[in-house]
């Protein structure tokens, strides 16, 4: 699966092949956000609220993705 391929689709997506052993996560979190911020809408919150709690989960998916991301690069170079 690419970035481009995204539902929704990103608005700035570039052609970017995202590896097998992160898709599960890129899926679960694109879920997340997606549900987030349709909760919040439905709530009623207003857009500066919506943007503060999707950046809140972004930085914290960064942290993981990082991770998981130094773990490949690890793997990699012991593989």
């Amino acid at each position: 699966m690419r970035i481009d391929q995204l539902q929704p689709t990103p608005t700035s997506a570039q052609p970017l092949e995202i590896p097998p052993q992160l898709l599960d996560s890129v899926l679960r979190h694109q879920s997340h956000l997606s549900s987030l911020v349709d909760s919040l809408r439905a709530a009623g919150l207003g857009e500066d609220v919506v943007a503060a709690s999707v950046r809140t989960l972004v930085d914290s998916y960064a942290d993981d993705l990082t991770v998981a991301i130094r773990a490949m690069m690890k793997e990699e170079h012991h593989g």
